[in-house]
């Protein structure tokens, strides 16, 4: 769970007080987009970032006193080129952070983040809408409204007739847009809101080691999974965002896929292959990926074909896995079977059929 609208619904479930800080004006390239946001809550916890250097620095010490006053705040910074050096950024330029808390008292909110982390856990896309004002008071019910995949929508706001086309029917929803209005002070922001890139890395061998570490550079979350204490562990995965020590098939309890995750299997034996594909099978992931040979492949297919699975459900599978690079040592395996999650997700077209693999490990 790394994305910070979950985080959010997760801590006011809780009934901790938060502040949500993102990007939402920047003039000048930057590697932080429109709508990169951090949260820090009541009792100091940050998750997420905006840059770090002076201009987080900035932000967190103003989201404390967000925390106290219960008042929005907006910040603008001009990069230098030495505040520059010491953040995520690459070029100098403006940029504008919007600090709001999120306290569990207003109950609009809690309804807009809990159906907001509904949706993301179902894997389906919504749009957020937040008007941008100072000092706008935590108990607020009016300042915020997620729009659902079917134009459904959740919380209130007063949005000027001429911007909610715009708004809340954009016909390109990718981009984020920040909107001001000629008839009130306020701005509004609409960011497209999406389920994140989660990686259910099955096996903690030599693959996938260098699997987990390339597909978190490239922005995956990764979750690995392996019965064996002495593989799995924070010392070997470093950059894994959880670690589920135990029996392939008791861990399947443990786990919900989301139409938007994607499986790898890459397991120390065939048996285990066998039991991991057979339940990812039953999973909505856009992407089920299996290391091996064909003939590996061949036998276990026969083997589920028998148990009832149909064939078409297994052409589906990318096997043997990864893009056809000619790799052959655990790291070039490792980056043939990223190179085709990231052509997957570029896709957005889910899992493709009839697609040769390149690791005939």
């Amino acid at each position: 769970m790394d994305n910070i609208y979950q985080r959010i619904d997760h801590y006011l479930r809780e009934d901790r007080r938060v502040v949500l800080s993102r990007i939402i004006r920047q003039s000048g390239s930057s590697p932080r987009s429109l709508g990169t946001g951090c949260v820090l809550t009541d009792d100091g916890e940050l998750k997420g970032t905006i840059g770090g250097g002076r201009l987080e620095f900035e932000v967190l010490e103003e989201a404390r006193k967000v925390l106290q006053n219960g008042k929005s705040s907006l910040l603008s910074f001009q990069m230098t080129g030495d505040e520059v050096a010491a953040s995520d950024m690459i070029c100098g330029g403006s940029v504008d952070v919007y600090l709001e808390p999120v306290f569990p008292e207003n109950e609009a909110a809690r309804m807009v983040f809990r159906n907001l982390a509904a949706l993301i856990e179902k894997g389906r896309a919504g749009r957020l809408v937040t008007r941008i004002s100072q000092e706008i008071d935590a108990v607020d019910t009016a300042c915020r409204m997620l729009v659902g995949p079917e134009g459904e929508t959740t919380g209130e706001l007063d949005i000027p007739a001429g911007m909610k086309p715009q708004l809340l029917h954009p016909e390109n929803t990718g981009q984020a847009i920040l909107m001001k209005s000629d008839q009130t002070e306020d701005a509004f922001f609409m960011e497209p809101v999406r389920p994140g890139d989660v990686l259910y890395l099955f096996g903690a061998g030599h693959v996938s080691l260098h699997v987990a570490a390339l597909a978190e550079t490239v922005g995956f979350s990764v979750v690995v999974i392996d019965d064996r204490a002495e593989f799995a562990n924070r010392r070997r995965f470093p950059q894994a965002g959880e670690i589920i020590v135990a029996p392939f098939v008791s861990a399947f309890n443990r786990i919900r896929i989301g139409a938007s995750d994607y499986i790898v299997i890459v397991t120390r034996g065939h048996s285990h292959d066998r039991d991991v594909l057979r339940w990812a099978l039953t999973q909505l992931a856009v992407y089920v990926g299996m290391i091996g040979s064909r003939r590996k492949r061949n036998i276990i297919y026969r083997s589920l074909m028998d148990e009832g699975v149909s064939a078409d459900r297994l052409e589906a599978v990318h096997s043997p896995i990864g893009l056809p690079i000619g790799g052959q040592t655990p790291a070039e395996i490792a980056v043939s079977i990223v190179a085709e999650l990231i052509d997957v997700r570029a896709s957005q077209k889910g899992p493709v059929k009839d697609k040769k693999g390149a690791a005939d490990g």
